[in-house]
């Protein structure tokens, strides 16, 4: 059999979804494969060349039926033999580019239908014509079955892995944790409530803000990563959030860290927002992984990775009042409470959610696809 010959359509090399386009690369080439990833590029970009994959320039989310012409142009010369959309928008172009290169295509959905317009939506759709469909999560799965009962058997879940051996408490020396926290300026003996993300869209950031508030405790800094240098539109919402709450030196907005496995180290509790919207949380299985309490909102993907006041605590979907309780829970967990959390938080993680696991798994898929 073949080996795969990997292209991935992806609207950014930054984020969540790029890592897992990463990862994804790495697997296939790790196989004796090839992987190519066309995008627009991004921060993750560096990263790719590293692993020895390919990138082709492709302005994913702009003009998709004059995109698909000009990158079946530039992709020929890799002579892939399976192709792998990971957004609505980038369907747009797989669908098409498939049909044109005779290749088998699987869409790879990260989060729920969310679209509102109409051609929004077309590409929503779209993705229920692939030859194979691949959920994070049961709960987007259970979205897109509702939406298109047909599918069913070509829709399989597979979550998103993540490198144990890299997100492992045991790894992580002291002097990365000490140097990283005088980074951030964290507070000596302060109860430190992390939330790592990039400030890109609206998830729910502003309930944790007013979670914080409600708290009303002087021992808590809550520390919101994932700054990239010039503010975004929601990152200067967020402070004026902040600054009206009066949490000025109590909630502070820091830069994205590379050393996210050290940032875990630092956390008292790791809180991801979101609610239904969220497909999957990386941050919540990452954080788990490090022995770490989280907390979530109910409703979407993030949860479904939380064994409820097991490994963490989850509220309703927008309410501060509840999210502020839940993180009071995580915060007066006794050491030895914490202590049995860490073990059992690591196992769920390892029994579930190694990227070697989900690296077999999509192998075995891409496998059948090939032929």
């Amino acid at each position: 059999m073949s080996p795969p010959k990997l292209l991935q359509i992806v609207p950014s090399l930054s984020g969540s979804v790029a890592r897992a386009t990463l990862d994804t690369a790495r697997m296939v080439i790790g196989a004796g494969g090839s992987a190519v990833v066309a995008s627009p590029g991004g921060a993750m970009l560096p990263d790719l060349l590293r692993l020895r994959g390919r990138h082709v320039d492709a302005a994913v989310t702009r003009h998709p039926l004059r995109s698909r012409f000009g990158l079946a142009k530039r992709v020929r010369d890799f002579d892939p033999n399976l192709l792998q959309s990971r957004s609505p928008s980038a369907s747009g172009i797989a669908r098409a580019l498939a049909r044109r290169l005779k290749l088998k295509w699987i869409a790879a959905l990260h989060q729920p239908f969310v679209a509102t317009g109409l051609v929004q939506r077309s590409l929503e759709r779209r993705q229920s014509r692939a030859d194979a469909v691949v959920a994070v999560s049961e709960h987007v799965a259970q979205d897109f079955r509702r939406r298109f009962p047909a599918i069913t058997d070509r829709l399989q879940v597979i979550p998103t892995g993540i490198d144990l051996d890299r997100f492992d408490p045991a790894v992580v020396r002291a002097e990365r944790v000490i140097k990283l926290a005088a980074e951030l300026r964290i507070p000596d003996g302060a109860h430190v409530v992390l939330y790592p993300g990039r400030f890109v869209e609206d998830r729910g950031q502003k309930t944790l803000i007013d979670a914080v508030r409600k708290l009303e405790r002087e021992d808590l800094f809550c520390l919101l990563l994932g700054s990239t240098g010039e503010p975004t539109v929601l990152e200067k919402e967020l402070e004026r959030a902040i600054e009206q709450a009066d949490l000025n030196g109590k909630v502070q907005i820091g830069p994205y860290v590379e050393d996210i496995p050290a940032a875990y180290m630092l956390a008292d509790v790791v809180v991801a927002t979101g609610g239904a919207r969220q497909g999957f949380s990386r941050t919540m299985i990452e954080a788990q992984a490090m022995g770490r309490p989280v907390v979530c909102e109910q409703g979407g993907g993030a949860a479904e990775a939380v064994r409820e006041g097991v490994t963490g605590w989850s509220a309703p979907d927008g309410d501060a009042l509840g999210l502020a309780q839940a993180i009071s829970t995580a915060l007066s967990l006794s050491v030895d409470r914490r202590a049995e959390l860490a073990r059992t938080a690591q196992d769920h993680v390892r029994a579930r959610y190694g990227l070697v696991q989900a690296n077999r798994r999509l192998l075995q898929l891409y496998e059948r696809l090939i032929g």
